[in-house]
């Protein structure tokens, strides 16, 4: 009776449950997402410093931060890889705390896609792929 009761409780919702992108789409949809919205001017992914920290290696690391005046240490994990996204003035990687990164106007599905594929790139570095 529970099964059938959770059934029936997301058909009346109308909610079906979201399939993950395999991570090959994730990578290929990211990297379309890394262009289209100019990420590359600034943020490179192979260690170099353009105008903004470089991206690779950056999943799970701790990095130092500026919020709203302090500063504080942090684990670059998938929360902070959103925010730093989505709200790059909330705070500030350390080192770069006098540049402006533009506030973008991503959707949030497509803030979600440039995570995982973020995530996706330090995973295929680490296993050699």
């Amino acid at each position: 009776m529970p099964a059938a009761f959770l059934f029936l409780f997301f058909i009346s919702c109308g909610k079906t449950p979201q399939k993950k992108p395999e991570r090959d789409e994730i990578l290929i949809k990211g990297s379309e997402l890394f262009a289209k919205y100019g990420c590359a001017v600034c943020h490179s992914l192979e260690d170099k410093v353009i105008y903004g920290p470089p991206l690779n290696g950056l999943f799970m690391k701790e990095v130092k931060v500026l919020r709203k005046g302090e500063e504080i240490s942090l684990i670059a994990d998938r929360d902070y890889l959103k925010k730093a996204i989505t709200d790059p003035r909330f705070e500030k990687v350390f080192e770069y705390r006098n540049k402006e990164m533009p506030v973008p106007a991503f959707s949030a599905e497509d803030a979600e896609i440039l995570v995982e594929y973020l995530i996706a790139l330090d995973q295929s570095s680490q296993s050699g792929k």
